[in-house]
């Protein structure tokens, strides 16, 4: 996806949360949306909305010397997404279906997002929600079948807190699909709130599968700039999981068996999709988007 009109509020105000939580304040954090209002005048229409937000993120960063202002907020959602794991574990068992179940809790899981929202919600009642709800795109059945003949898959994970959610999917997709060899990818470096190698560890996500970086500071994929141990896992894996809006706007339209696990959460991917805010999508790349 590229920048729409709205993207450009909406980053500013990603931009204020930011450089308040880095601790700037006055004059200081005046120059940071000053800074911010500029890269944003200056930037290529086509850049997606992640590879600006990193621009700005990273002009922040700078000014603030604050290497990640989302820490504390990222710790907490972690704690709080914990505490739910055994209830999804149990869920799961009366569900009837635990790899439907998985998939919706793991889209449930993409509510904890500082960048689109200011609050990340009760995850609760957003999970109650999310399994009450049909999805505005459900490509879960033909996602099941391509996971019994696949070999490898990838699950390019969002955002800490989620994460465990993530985790509660992958020991999923290991007990139903034990023949598959599982890889999961977080960001290389703090970018809003987004999942690093410090909150897979908290969700005991490497007791279970390969954990591997994207190689970059960013909310969503430049596969330009990506590493290669990522690159390479993406190529190799016969279907991709990818979590959240900002691996959607950055990989919708690539090669690959691309699988978009998402809740819709702004404006512009409403209007891009047709569907309201608020509701999931579980949206196979091959498999169109229509409704299955």
């Amino acid at each position: 996806m590229k920048l729409d009109a709205e993207c450009y509020p909406c980053m500013m105000a990603q931009s204020y949360r930011a450089a308040r939580l880095s601790g700037l304040e006055g004059e200081s954090l005046r120059r940071a949306l000053r800074s911010t209002a500029s890269i944003l005048g200056d930037l290529d229409p086509d850049v997606s909305p992640p590879g600006a937000a990193a621009l700005f993120y990273d002009a922040i960063k700078e000014l603030s010397g604050v290497e990640d202002p989302f820490l504390a907020l990222k710790e907490e959602s972690n704690r709080m997404a914990l505490e739910l794991l055994p209830l999804l574990r149990e869920d799961a068992r009366g569900y009837g279906d635990p790899f439907a179940y998985a998939l919706r809790a793991a889209v449930a899981g993409n509510i904890i997002d500082f960048g689109a929202r200011a609050e990340p919600g009760d995850l609760g009642e957003n999970l109650a929600r999310v399994l009450e709800t049909e999805p505005f795109i459900d490509h879960g059945t033909i996602l099941r079948r391509e996971l019994e003949k696949a070999r490898r898959a990838l699950i390019i994970c969002d955002n800490a807190g989620e994460i465990v959610f993530d985790r509660f999917l992958c020991e999923i997709l290991l007990s139903e699909f034990p023949q598959l060899e599982l890889t999961a990818a977080v960001r290389g470096g703090p970018a809003i709130n987004d999942a690093l190698l410090k909150d897979a560890s908290e969700a005991g996500l490497p007791d279970l599968c390969k954990v591997i970086t994207t190689g970059l500071a960013m909310a969503g994929v430049d596969l330009l700039r990506a590493s290669r141990d990522f690159r390479e896992a993406l190529g190799a894996a016969d279907v991709i999981l990818a979590k959240g809006q900002g691996n959607f706007e950055t990989l919708e339209g690539e090669e690959g068996n691309i699988y978009f696990l998402f809740q819709v959460k702004c404006d512009c991917v409403s209007a891009y999709l047709g569907a309201r805010k608020g509701l999931a999508v579980i949206w196979g790349s091959q498999a169109g988007r229509t409704r299955r």
